[in-house]
């Protein structure tokens, strides 16, 4: 009896044995399976680094404080710090960093999570042209403290108005005497439009190119009639030479003296085809404007323009004109008045040929 007594009791001793480890066992599971279901796991995006990572933190909020990361005005998060924490969640945190922007010139710093720097553009509202130029490229990314380059560069075609200065050109003219001249044609400036293609760099121009030349007025040559022929000795006779002719006009020995065929003429259009206001009107061969009681019109072959002669009855009159019908001795007198030259009528005169220089 007393053995099974005692063997009664060891079997009860290691059922309590047995008991109290099965409780422990399920204590120690319920504890983990807590435990599993406080933890969680998930992958943390750390300014583009991911990283797997575990924590018993409900909230963003609270696992960021966990990671004593605190959130800046400018950093970035892609869930709000009270959002619940779950297994298998992709957390993104971008930190705001310094970034320095030179806008043609005009230079700022800024505090972004943007990383590539189109984004960065983007997001500061700078729009770019066609033709601008940034450093580093749109698609790459830049580092703290990096600045940002946007070069401007426009093109424009820009008029210029340009003078082209006139020729002059001298012709000889065997009509007239060595030293004098006369204008045949007045010079006159040409104007050419010049458009060039301007190239600015922030603002700046930097080149250009002349891409069309347009002619606005046409240019024409200063030219000068030079006299090239000699003086030649008049032959007279002894009491040609030693005859003088005095009159009121003066004392004088004149070069030769002619037998003239003479008329008149007007600066009108009767006699020259011309209106008072028409180009040239009342400019003579020479170029001197005419004047009644000093103009003449003469073949320069028989008297060189420029010189004087005295006429019998009407005084001395300069040689300044030629006229289409004056040839050989005959002479054109000038009055300012048409009437005047047509009741002039033709008349013979005895002319004195004296030079380029009046007598006093």
């Amino acid at each position: 009896m007393k053995q099974n007594h005692i063997q009664s009791d060891f079997w009860k001793g290691r059922m309590w044995i047995l008991l109290t480890a099965v409780a422990i066992l399920v204590l120690l599971s319920l504890a983990l399976l807590v435990n599993s279901l406080q933890t969680k796991k998930f992958t943390f995006i750390n300014d583009g680094k991911a990283m797997a990572v575990t924590t018993k933190a409900k909230t963003l909020g609270e696992f960021l404080a966990e990671k004593r990361i605190q959130l800046g005005e400018f950093d970035e998060l892609n869930f709000g710090m009270d959002t619940a924490l779950a297994d298998g969640m992709q957390v993104s945190y971008i930190p705001g960093k310094k970034i320095n922007i030179n806008i043609a010139g005009h230079k700022k710093q800024v505090v972004t999570a943007k990383r590539q720097v189109k984004d960065i553009l983007a997001e500061e509202n700078v729009a770019l042209g066609p033709l601008d130029k940034v450093k580093p490229a749109l698609n790459q990314s830049v580092k703290e403290n990096q600045t940002v380059t946007v070069t401007r560069i426009t093109k424009k075609l820009v008029n210029n108005e340009k003078t082209v200065a006139f020729n002059t050109k001298e012709r000889e003219d065997r009509t007239m005497l060595q030293g004098q001249q006369k204008v045949i044609q007045q010079g006159q400036e040409g104007k050419v439009l010049e458009r060039y293609e301007v190239v600015y760099i922030n603002g700046k121009p930097a080149s250009k190119k002349l891409v069309e030349t347009k002619k606005l007025q046409d240019w024409k040559d200063h030219i000068v009639a030079v006299g090239t022929a000699q003086m030649t000795a008049v032959s007279r006779s002894e009491s040609d030479r030693a005859s003088r002719v005095s009159e009121m006009g003066g004392d004088f020995t004149p070069r030769k003296t002619l037998q003239v065929r003479m008329t008149a003429y007007s600066p009108h259009a009767a006699s020259t085809g011309k209106n008072p206001g028409d180009a040239e009107y009342a400019i003579t061969a020479s170029g001197a404007t005419a004047k009644e009681g000093r103009t003449i019109a003469v073949d320069p072959s028989v008297v060189p323009l420029g010189w004087w002669v005295y006429i019998e009855g009407y005084g001395f009159r300069k040689a300044e004109d030629t006229g289409g019908a004056i040839k050989g001795n005959r002479m054109d007198l000038y009055f300012a008045s048409e009437d005047e030259a047509q009741n002039f009528g033709v008349q013979r005169k005895t002319v004195h040929v004296i030079g380029p220089n009046k007598p006093n």
